[in-house]
């Protein structure tokens, strides 16, 4: 976003001034870092939603199984601990392997 100072000379501004300008818009000259920030921390948010509902879904199959076998809380654990695992392997894979593979630098 460039400005164009009293005097005539140019310069960056950084914030915005008008909520107009709050949108999030394609600049030519590289990515808008907002959109950058909004764009990443979506994508966390919902690596971390994968792995709370992997814990979940296998902690509420657990539960379902003790209630059917009358096995008291040990299936349950285990759901929780195999959900854990599967929801962390997940995560590592999206932030670890998969970067490597299309090979970007920045992880």
């Amino acid at each position: 976003m460039q400005v164009v100072g009293e005097n005539g000379a140019q310069g960056e501004r950084l914030l915005p001034l008008h909520p107009r300008e709050l949108a999030l818009s394609d600049d030519p000259n590289g990515p808008d870092p907002r959109r950058e920030i909004v764009r990443a921390s979506g994508q966390f948010m919902g690596y971390g939603l994968t792995w709370a509902l992997s814990v979940l879904l296998f902690l509420g199959g657990g539960a379902w199984l003790d209630r059917k076998l009358g096995s008291a809380p040990v299936l349950t654990i285990i759901g929780a601990f195999i959900g854990g695992a599967a929801g962390f392997y997940s995560l590592y894979y999206h932030i670890v392997i998969e970067p490597r593979e299309r090979g970007d630098d920045r992880q």
